[in-house]
């Protein structure tokens, strides 16, 4: 027994070494991530005041999700330069839109959380006037109710050196891009009416407009030119790559040291 805990205490201290001080990964391929990022985006859609006659189901978006991710990648909390350039944004889409949230505690981080501190904005926001409150900021909730937009890819990325333009200490920097794009000005996000009395052809759930062709997922054999991912390798990366490499040859001679002095073997 004494043996065994003694093999086991070495493998895990060689497949730990690295794991202690490894920031958390946020993989937009993560089911649940994306469950709640769409759960979160469509619960303040079909609860807009007053009802929207034609509000949209918003569905996750492969696309979107790249883009955000590599965004997000440059930890900066300003948006994409990139914005206005469609095609560097999404292989098909004209027009995508952007939300961006940060904070300083990685434990503290929920995709729930950011997407509702966007949708508070509409105690600043009119639909009668279309306008915000003077001085307060209400795009990100007019973004997240606009009705048109149908698809949403998000990304959360960790910032062990800061965000610039918000903080030096590690936080998480979450990135959202819509399609088709909000916020035109002079537009309203919507129209107000009965529930789904404006979906045309399409079927009406949670008093949003579902078609499942426009609902469908899609998948894309496509990276911005832009991602940082591309061209470099942080410390991270490095960090991540090293004690791969280093890890497991170390973890085969710890095992075969420990075999030879302990006279260890194994049986079938």
């Amino acid at each position: 027994m004494r043996d065994r805990l003694q093999l086991l205490l070495c493998i895990s201290v060689l497949l730990g070494s690295g794991l202690g001080s490894c920031d958390p990964v946020f993989d937009i391929k993560d089911p649940a991530f994306i469950e709640e990022c769409v759960r979160e985006h469509n619960k303040h859609r079909s609860g807009v005041k007053p009802t929207a006659a034609a509000m949209r189901y918003m569905s996750w978006d492969e696309g979107l999700a790249v883009t955000a991710r590599a965004w997000a990648r440059f930890c900066v909390f300003k948006h994409n330069i990139y914005i206005r350039d469609v095609k560097r944004m999404h292989p098909t889409f004209t027009s995508v839109g952007e939300n961006l949230w940060t904070g300083e505690l990685y434990s503290s981080f929920k995709p729930e959380s950011a997407v509702k501190m966007w949708k508070d904005e509409d105690v600043h926001y009119s639909l009668d006037a279309n306008a915000c409150t003077a001085g307060k900021v209400c795009g990100h909730y007019t973004q997240i109710v606009w009705a048109d937009s149908y698809k949403v890819g998000c990304a959360a990325q960790a910032c062990p050196n800061g965000v610039a333009h918000f903080t030096t200490r590690p936080g998480v920097i979450f990135v959202c891009n819509y399609a088709t794009a909000g916020n035109y000005a002079g537009v309203s996000p919507y129209k107000a009416g009965v529930s789904c009395s404006g979906c045309g052809g399409d079927r009406c759930q949670d008093q949003l407009c579902r078609n499942p062709d426009r609902d469908a997922p899609q998948s894309y054999n496509w990276t911005p030119d832009w991602d940082p991912a591309l061209s470099s390798c942080n410390s991270f990366c490095v960090a991540v790559v090293v004690i791969r490499l280093v890890s497991i040859p170390l973890m085969f001679a710890c095992v075969y040291c420990l075999r030879r002095h302990y006279n260890l073997f194994a049986y079938e």
